[in-house]
């Protein structure tokens, strides 16, 4: 909140941290006054009546896609056009599977958490039509292919055939051993002859240096791409 106000930009802040008078203040304003930034954790929004909230940002993933829905539901409840806004990266997932990892739940309860993570992901990284992808995953039927709204629609991504690449980077997890982080995977795959490389010995593997065709950017887009399907999965160890 502080760097948007620095920026000029009218904003407040709310997170448990506060003391509860400020927080109580900083709720009245953000419902009565236009053109306020509220910056806050997903326990704010709860029951606030403000119909006319034209944009929502994530800059932290959502836990599931019930969530997220829950949450980017909170723009344009008077019926005018809203954006829904969201940042994330493979940090992201793996923080959400340590957590999950780490919690006190049961067993199911992790199975069932991690697979809404992944369903979540999948949401994310579909070069599809969202609201098309997003009433599947609640088991309704669009009534078009194509919403016409999301960012998918307004400016389709460009699609190409993925397998070489998917070959490069599932062989390199695996010649790796399955326990090094995308980063790594990335320096490996560009031939890039890191301490951390040189100290496992992969610049000596068959896949150093193999995807250097490609920029770390690029790298990263695939590999989201390859988690959301399933083929890989961000450890948290």
């Amino acid at each position: 909140a502080a760097a948007l106000v620095k920026a000029g930009i009218p904003a407040l802040p709310y997170h448990a941290g506060l003391d509860p008078a400020v927080r109580a203040r900083n709720q009245d304003r953000f419902v009565n006054e236009d053109g306020l930034v509220m910056v806050a954790t997903v326990a704010f929004g709860m029951g606030i009546d403000k119909p006319d909230v034209r944009f929502v940002a994530h800059l932290d993933l959502p836990k599931s896609v019930e969530a997220y829905y829950q949450e980017t539901g909170r723009a344009g409840r008077d019926g005018k056009p809203s954006v829904a806004w969201m940042a994330y990266g493979l940090a992201d997932i793996v923080q959400q599977r340590r957590m999950i990892d780490e919690s006190t739940g049961s067993d199911t309860f992790k199975r069932v958490s991690i697979g809404k993570l992944d369903a979540l992901v999948a949401l994310a990284e579909t070069p599809h039509c969202r609201r098309q992808h997003l009433l599947g995953y609640f088991g309704e039927a669009a009534r078009a292919a194509r919403c016409g709204n999301c960012d998918n629609c307004l400016s389709p991504p460009s699609i190409t055939d993925g397998t070489v690449i998917a070959q490069k980077l599932l062989s390199c997890a695996y010649r790796t051993g399955q326990r090094f982080g995308a980063m790594h995977l990335i320096d490996v795959l560009c031939g890039r002859t890191t301490d951390k490389v040189r100290q496992f010995t992969h610049d000596k593997l068959s896949v150093f240096g193999i995807g250097a065709d490609l920029n770390d950017k690029q790298w990263r887009a695939a590999l989201r791409q390859i988690v959301a399907q399933g083929h890989l999965r961000a450890d948290s160890d």
